[in-house]
């Protein structure tokens, strides 16, 4: 990752903005959404309105885990460095929830299979979300929320 930090900043015009969007060291939890009675179907922007039930955490992937803290070692560098080549300045840092919806257990665990560096997901939390699915009235979906990170570098 510090060779692409560095290369980020060799092609970069002064003034540039280096934008990483990195998951944090949280871990990332399965809930299970339900959508108010008559409502459409749910979507992300149904975070603040929909019946969230958290199930549990997921298990992070431990090489994905060592890439995160690489990835963050190499971005502090690059702004703790100030003698070196490939310095830049901090200009902002956002944290955020990023959702992933899933409308059944097969979706979900088809795409954990898929997806091995994300994080994997112990039987009994996707016994608890088969029970959450099965026992919930109307419409609700599996989401997996991500507390994730932008971090906005500036070179001078």
């Amino acid at each position: 990752m510090a060779a692409a930090v560095a290369e980020a900043h060799r092609v970069m015009r002064r003034g540039g903005v280096l934008l990483a969007v990195q998951p944090t060291d949280q871990r990332p939890v399965l809930e299970v959404w339900q959508a108010p009675a008559g409502a459409a179907p749910l979507s992300d922007a149904d975070a603040e309105t929909a019946r969230r039930d958290v199930l549990g955490p997921l298990i992070p992937d431990p090489d994905s885990r060592r890439e995160f803290t690489a990835t963050l070692a190499a971005l502090a560098e690059a702004v703790d460095d100030s003698e070196a080549e490939a310095a830049f300045e901090p200009a902002a840092v956002r944290a955020f929830n990023y959702y992933q919806l899933f409308d059944s257990l097969d979706d979900l665990t088809d795409y954990l299979d898929d997806t091995p560096e994300f994080a994997r997901a112990p039987d009994d939390l996707l016994e608890r979300a088969a029970v959450a699915l099965n026992g919930t009235p109307g419409q609700a979906r599996l989401v997996i929320v991500q507390r994730t990170a932008v971090v906005a570098l500036h070179k001078p």
